[in-house]
């Protein structure tokens, strides 16, 4: 029978205790009941739990929302969880919270979410998510599998922490790649995984095209552009009229030439120099995209949706279409283009006299690659005499600037991208490491003299700037933690771009920065776009923004905008919030682009060693799990696994503030930069190693 004075008990011990849950012996215990009252005990709860005045979840009880709770939307991040770990996260401000694998409702990676707030332990919140607000994601990309007799989709994305059952299969067979409309998102409390019906099958897993087109509609990104872009691009021309010129400066007779990647068919800007006996006069040429898309214009809109374009091996999906990127807009060689043209003199000591913005006209002289021009820097290629002197004339200013950013603290870390080397029908047959070759370096420097110069010229009024925050201290604490124990001081002054270069400028030798440069990125805060100037920390600059990629990137062409504005002496074309809601958009859809790309190169990896299975290899130990050592090899830019399980010749205990383990019995330890001899044992979502003896 339902008792009004047990009921009031068990409400103030579950509000008195609202973080903790009760089974129904902890509550008869915790109000001390008396036997004959436990049928009444078990009638009262009911009660309780059917009208909403407390909560029941895996047979206990907790209270309801009280004062001292909260409700947070967040976003869902199941990065632990797909590594077996028996908790999550919930990424809010101003802190992310954790929830514990059992409170984690249905939701799935990225999902927007409501958390209720309970407790805090150890500066941490801990709560329970009530409620999806929002799916990331109605539907999954991944390889379709039969077993017993049922039928599953295991998800391309190992952050989707379970597998999905399939009730309609279409056609799909075996092995094949599927996209899985949800119908269904289960139930962890009742163990029922989560479901949907096969609306398109792909094709076979591991053809690299599949693959590749597996990973954009999984990301949801955008194939084809909708009609009423091409009804504008109708009315585009690239026929540029006297007017047009007239309003201009023509630069058609200045040496002009663009040095790109071989591979790149959008080339935004171009360089010239002028060197006199007082010193040099640079001029970065960028294509004027703004000129032919209007703000308020569909193309626009679509460029600000796309946000960039999506770089992949063999296939670009780009911000704006191929008569744009490729065509009007592209600076290609002996074709007048129109342009903005940052125009900085320095004198013979490589300091800046002047700088300044106008619009122009050119007409490029010669298309190079960053091969051919480091060819010629080797003198291994021989040039025009006019443009080898260009040349030979901006190495010595770009390498004057390089020597200026590392004195005002500019951090340059030694991180190398993957080259993937393709046979005719698409397949990885070599993978390599880029090099920051001088090309690279002058071109790099040449653009961040544009980048910074913009962004001081529109500091006075509202922008978008590009920003990278300082580290926090207690990550830089942690990273000295770590580094000390391996005879590398990290003394901690005022100035941390100052004890960041004196830590890189410490590192011994090739080895320790292909650990450490990368455990110095992440002890890093992620560069952004925002319309509050924090100054941009890795490059040591107060004002810096993105003006030299308005072909791919919707920041530039922003900013293109604003800047042709203020040489009109108008208005900027950008309110406040629409500048704030653009700069969002610009942030999550690079962030898209990253992971996207990175996806896309696991895959080709994954494809390229699953055929390599039993080879012999020397790797480099550059991370330390609980559980696992994070190994590169030396051959390719691979990293894999090594399980700490695999190693029986003794027990091995870690020791997470020295990232080594160390043998109990004898005494063997395994730490960053260590040298191994490995087997590649097996290929799945990750790559896995054995040591060899």
């Amino acid at each position: 029978m339902y008792d009004k004075n047990l009921a009031y008990s068990i409400i103030k011990l579950l509000e008195d205790n609202h973080h903790n849950y009760f089974k129904i012996k902890d509550i008869a215990y915790a109000i001390r009941l008396r036997k004959h009252k436990y049928k009444d005990l078990v009638d009262t709860l009911f009660k309780l739990a059917k009208d909403g005045e407390i909560n029941l979840k895996n047979r206990k009880y907790y209270a309801v929302k009280t004062k001292r709770s909260q409700n947070i939307t967040g976003t869902f991040d199941a990065t632990t969880l797909a590594r077996n770990k028996s908790f999550a996260f919930v990424k809010a401000e101003p802190e992310d919270i954790f929830i514990s694998s059992e409170d984690t409702l249905n939701a799935y990676h990225k999902d927007t979410v409501e958390v209720e707030v309970n407790y805090q332990r150890n500066g941490k919140k801990h709560g329970i998510i009530t409620k999806i607000v929002k799916r990331a994601n109605t539907k999954i990309i991944g390889t379709f599998q039969e077993y017993n007799g049922k039928y599953y989709i295991i998800p391309d994305n190992s952050r989707i922490h379970t597998n999905f059952a399939v009730n309609d299969i279409l056609t799909a067979a075996t092995g094949e790649k599927v996209v899985l409309e949800v119908t269904n998102w289960g139930s962890r409390e009742y163990h029922k995984i989560p479901a949907g019906n096969v609306i398109e099958v792909l094709g076979k897993a591991g053809n690299p095209d599949v693959e590749v087109l597996s990973v954009i509609m999984q990301y949801d990104l955008p194939l084809e552009f909708p009609q009423n872009i091409f009804n504008e691009l109708n009315d585009l021309s690239d026929e540029i009229s006297e007017a047009i010129i007239s309003k201009r400066k023509d630069l058609r007779d200045l040496l002009t030439f663009t040095i790109d990647p071989a591979s790149a068919k959008d080339y935004d800007d171009a360089i010239s120099l002028i060197s006199s006996k007082n010193g040099y006069t640079l001029y970065v040429h960028i294509a004027d995209v703004a000129h032919y898309i209007d703000i308020g214009s569909n193309l626009f809109k679509e460029a600000a949706k796309r946000g960039n374009s999506y770089y992949f091996p063999k296939r670009v999906i780009p911000m704006l279409p191929e008569k744009i990127s490729n065509k009007i807009c592209s600076l290609r060689p002996f074709e007048d283009k129109l342009t903005l043209t940052v125009q900085t003199q320095y004198n013979n000591n490589f300091k800046i006299i002047s700088q300044s913005v106008y619009e122009s006209i050119i007409c490029s002289n010669a298309r190079f690659n960053y091969e051919e021009i480091d060819e010629f820097f080797d003198e291994k290629k021989e040039l025009e005499p006019e443009i080898a002197e260009t040349l030979i004339n901006m190495r010595k200013l770009s390498t004057a600037l390089t020597k200026n950013r590392i004195n005002c603290g500019y951090l340059r870390l030694n991180i190398p991208e993957t080259i993937f080397i393709f046979d005719d029908e698409g397949h990885v047959v070599d993978l390599g490491r880029s090099e920051e070759t001088d090309s690279h370096k002058m071109i790099e420097n040449f653009m961040l003299v544009a980048n910074e110069y913009i962004a001081k010229e529109l500091s006075i009024g509202k922008t978008i700037y590009r920003i990278h925050e300082k580290p926090d201290e207690d990550r830089l604490i942690k990273l000295k933690e770590e580094i000390t124990s391996y005879n590398i001081k990290m003394e901690m002054h005022q100035n941390m771009n100052v004890v960041l270069q004196k830590l890189l400028n410490q590192l011994p030798d090739e080895n320790y920065h292909r650990v450490f440069d990368r455990k110095i990125l992440r002890s890093m805060k992620k560069a952004k776009y925002s319309v509050e100037n924090l100054g941009h920390f890795g490059l040591a600059m107060r004002y810096y923004t993105h003006f030299t990629s308005p072909i791919r990137r919707i920041s530039d062409l922003i900013i293109h905008h604003q800047i042709k504005n203020k040489l009109n002496s108008q208005q900027t074309p950008f309110s406040s919030s629409h500048l704030f809601k653009l700069a969002k958009i610009a942030t999550e859809r690079e962030q898209i682009a990253d992971e996207s790309e990175r996806e896309v190169d696991l895959k080709n990896k994954t494809i390229f060693m699953k055929k390599k299975i039993g080879d012999e290899y020397t790797a480099i130990i550059i991370a330390v799990r609980n559980n696992s050592l994070i190994v590169e090899l030396d051959r390719y830019p691979v990293t894999g696994i090594i399980d700490i399980s695999s190693l029986n010749d003794d027990y091995y205990e870690f020791f997470p503030q020295h990232s080594r383990f160390i043998g109990k019995r004898n005494g063997k330890i395994y730490k960053l930069t260590d040298k191994l001899k490995v087997l590649l044992s097996s290929v799945d979502d990750e790559i896995h190693f054995k040591v060899l003896k």
